[in-house]
């Protein structure tokens, strides 16, 4: 459930998704909360077999099974999140993982909170990108909504969405490129390449 699939050269699954900033009392950056909302078509795939009890609904419980196993399976790519922060790849993570699952509109949401195990102090300037390197996954940052922050008293924090296609010189969009099985093996982080950059400052 939610392996990558390394020999894949297109995305099979998609996923708009969002962050959740959550900020410490001394206004440092303390964790992050990557929202997800699957597609229609994955989720009416995906949830008879959540359905473990036959009851022909998924309930609450199997729902946070499947965070709580979809997540986990996550670590070992760093869930999907790639920051820097001051142009270093940074954070580390605490073990201890808050997972939720819900059904919104007949797509299933996934949403998990990793605490940092080193807090971004304030006026450091993050950038964040979601994404599978196998792209097999394809993980869109909605950008009207990419970013809140909690608790939201706090002091105001800026973000900027950038697209990969800003990158670009010649006019071909990403869109328009097509990647061989073999160039996909050879590129482990293929996903990147299509990944929009959320940067923060608080």
């Amino acid at each position: 459930m939610l392996y990558p699939a390394y020999a894949q050269s297109h995305p099979h699954v998609w996923v708009d998704a969002a962050l959740i900033i959550h900020r410490n009392d001394a206004g440092e950056i303390s964790a992050l909360e990557p929202v997800w909302i699957f597609d229609d078509l994955y989720t009416a795939s995906l949830l008879p077999d959540l359905d473990k009890d036959q009851s022909g609904e998924v309930e609450k419980a199997e729902l946070l099974t499947f965070a709580r196993e979809a997540v986990g399976n996550l670590r070992e790519w760093d869930y999907f999140l790639k920051v820097k922060r001051d142009d270093k790849y940074s954070p580390l993570y605490k073990k201890e993982i808050i997972a939720d699952g819900a059904v919104l509109n007949n797509r299933l949401l996934l949403r998990f909170r990793l605490e940092l195990e080193e807090p971004i102090t304030q006026g450091t300037a993050v950038q964040m990108q979601m994404y599978d390197p196998s792209y097999f996954i394809a993980i869109d940052v909605i950008e009207d909504n990419a970013v809140s922050y909690l608790p939201v008293a706090m002091s105001p924090c800026t973000h900027r969405v950038t697209h990969p296609d800003d990158n670009l010189e010649n006019g071909t969009t990403l869109s328009d490129l097509v990647f061989s099985d073999e160039e996909v093996a050879q590129n482990p982080d293929l996903g990147s390449i299509f990944a929009k950059t959320v940067s923060v400052t608080c």
